[in-house]
């Protein structure tokens, strides 16, 4: 017999990766009477039918156990719906989706044997190399040194750019031991909340860049501006009109208001950059070009699946129910993501 939730599962998923770019600003949800539970509730509401359904979730969170890591709870997500799943007895035509964690060097050196051990079940962890971001072997800096090597913060920024260029695309995994050779599978939407605009790591905040090479491919991008960060910057950003182009998306404005970014603009003119890389300059020129064609075409840069007034909705909504709705109305569309009960 089969049950009520397994009849809602859609086999169209199976391999399919949707990624979150989420991170906790405080500030801006104080702002709006909203809290880290609200964020949660969010994350988690919009989550749990993913992964009902068999698809994969990515998200390159940090593992340090801490009241605001969502790395953490989506895992526990995962393992307590593999164990509702096991409840109902023996399933072999349907999987509960897992958690891909690409994870940048330096971050991956924290991850230790127990941990990867403790999570094997629900999460895959991908880690990205500075070999496989393509800085030269006389530049690589041994993982020992990591913490007191000049070069480190460069080799991280140029890793975490390489990470999200490598999440859209199918990148093979060796494995010891093990033929042919698995294949992670690219991300096939994203859906963005909250995100630093200062203080970040790296050449770019990460919503700017994660939303800039999902755009890219193209693939369906939903930006739940409403609740703050740079996520909100971005998104007041196509709701506009014109031509203006925010301070936050030229290069002169973060150089001003981002520590280390000057020291990481040097090392670029010193040492060569990746060919996967583009510079910091032309990705903020190429995310703005993204911006006007959305200003002109906000559904159909943004590919949501909805109409152009839904997709305005969106982007600036602050209510959780209707952020969710919205974002589910869009995945139903565009990538048959069935539309589950509450």
């Amino acid at each position: 017999m089969t049950t009520p939730d397994k009849q809602y599962r859609s086999r169209a998923l199976a391999n399919q990766v949707i990624a979150f770019s989420v991170s906790y600003e405080p500030e801006n949800l104080l702002a709006r009477g909203l809290g880290f539970e609200h964020l949660h509730e969010l994350l988690i509401r919009l989550a749990r039918p993913i992964v009902r359904q068999g698809a994969d979730l990515a998200y390159g969170g940090h593992w340090v156990e801490t009241d605001d890591n969502f790395t953490f709870r989506l895992l526990r997500l995962i393992s307590a719906e593999q164990e509702d799943n096991s409840i109902g007895g023996p399933d072999t035509s349907f999987q509960i989706g897992k958690l891909y964690n690409h994870s940048a060097w330096p971050n991956y050196l924290r991850i230790t044997p127990k941990i990867e051990a403790q999570w094997i079940n629900c999460c895959r962890i991908v880690r990205i190399t500075q070999q496989l971001a393509g800085i030269a072997e006389a530049d690589i800096v041994p993982d020992a040194d990591a913490a007191t090597d000049a070069r480190t913060p460069f080799n991280a920024a140029v890793t975490l750019s390489a990470m999200r260029r490598f999440m859209m695309q199918p990148m093979p995994l060796p494995v010891t031991d093990v033929t042919p050779a698995e294949t992670i599978p690219p991300v096939v939407a994203r859906i963005l909340l909250g995100g630093r605009v200062t203080g970040y790591a790296g050449f770019l905040p990460g919503i700017f860049e994660e939303a800039l090479v999902t755009l890219q491919h193209p693939r369906p991008t939903y930006l739940l501006g409403g609740f703050g960060g740079a996520t909100e910057i971005l998104a007041r950003a196509m709701l506009e009109g014109g031509t203006a182009r925010p301070p936050e998306l030229t290069l002169a404005w973060h150089e001003a208001h981002t520590e280390g970014l000057a020291d990481l603009i040097q090392t670029c003119g010193q040492q060569e950059m990746p060919p996967i890389l583009a510079g910091i300059e032309r990705s903020l020129d190429d995310l703005f070009a993204l911006v006007l064609q959305a200003r002109g075409n906000l559904a159909g840069t943004l590919n949501t699946g909805l109409s152009e007034a839904e997709t305005r909705e969106l982007l600036g909504t602050v209510n959780v129910a209707n952020a969710v709705h919205l974002v589910r109305t869009g995945l139903a569309n565009t990538k048959k993501l069935p539309m589950l009960r509450a």
